[in-house]
């Protein structure tokens, strides 16, 4: 199981914290986060300093929004809200050049090491090691999910509990069994895709992980920093009461 997790903080140096700290990748996030593109460029060379995989949720599944972060170096990209098939195929095309998409070319970008070799060698690579995840979040993702496990350039299907249990009419009640059956019906449809998916705890991480869920993000970064600190404020109170 592939082990990441959410940052919202914008800080290159959370981003090596994280990576030393072992996760095996970051989203670094553009949906909800407030991190503006210059810092998202030295987040993700933060990330390859430390040897973390960095991927980017964009904010829009366009063809714009998906390409820049990937010029700029990411690893892959989640692109949020995926209700239907079509927006799928737009997604993992907009984040291949051609023949396998329409991602759109500029070969002196960081990612092509400032054409410091071959363009032809750069197309080749980006084309197959990008990582494309969609995340199935509403009812008419679940809906489409047969079609979008199909479609060719997924690489994950990541099943977003909190949205979901919103689009069920249980907002925010993500241990609810109607998040667990989405996740398990995702899992036995998957066939060669791997499926992601959110975890609030440790346990929650490793029940996923179980249930042959191969992708799962613990928490995130101000999460991560609130509950440790939390932690050892408490710590300290307890010492001097007893």
């Amino acid at each position: 199981m592939k082990l990441g997790t959410f940052v919202q903080i914008p800080s290159p140096q959370v981003v090596e914290i994280l990576g030393l700290a072992g996760f095996d990748f970051v989203v670094i996030d553009g949906e909800h986060g407030a991190i503006g593109p210059e810092t998202v460029e030295n987040m993700i060379r933060a990330a390859e300093c430390v040897g973390i995989a960095p991927m980017v949720r964009v904010a829009h599944c366009d063809p714009a929004s998906i390409r820049l972060p990937l010029d700029w170096g990411a690893t892959g990209v989640h692109v949020p809200q995926v209700e239907s098939v079509e927006m799928a195929r737009l997604a993992a095309q907009s984040a291949r050049f051609h023949p396998r998409g329409f991602r759109g070319l500029q070969p002196f970008v960081r990612a092509a090491k400032y054409r410091s070799y071959p363009t032809a060698e750069f197309l080749e690579n980006a084309n197959r090691d990008v990582q494309v995840v969609v995340h199935v979040e509403g009812t008419g993702g679940l809906a489409a999910l047969d079609e979008i496990l199909a479609v060719d350039g997924i690489d994950v299907v990541f099943l977003g509990p909190y949205d979901l249990s919103q689009a069920l009419g249980i907002p925010g009640q993500v241990d609810d069994p109607r998040i667990e059956a989405a996740i398990r019906a995702a899992v036995a449809k998957k066939g060669a895709k791997t499926i992601g998916t959110y975890a609030n705890t440790p346990q929650n991480a490793r029940k996923w992980g179980t249930l042959g869920v191969d992708y799962v993000t613990l928490g995130l970064d101000s999460g991560h920093l609130l509950q440790a600190t939390k932690e050892l404020v408490l710590q300290v109170h307890a010492g001097n009461e007893s």
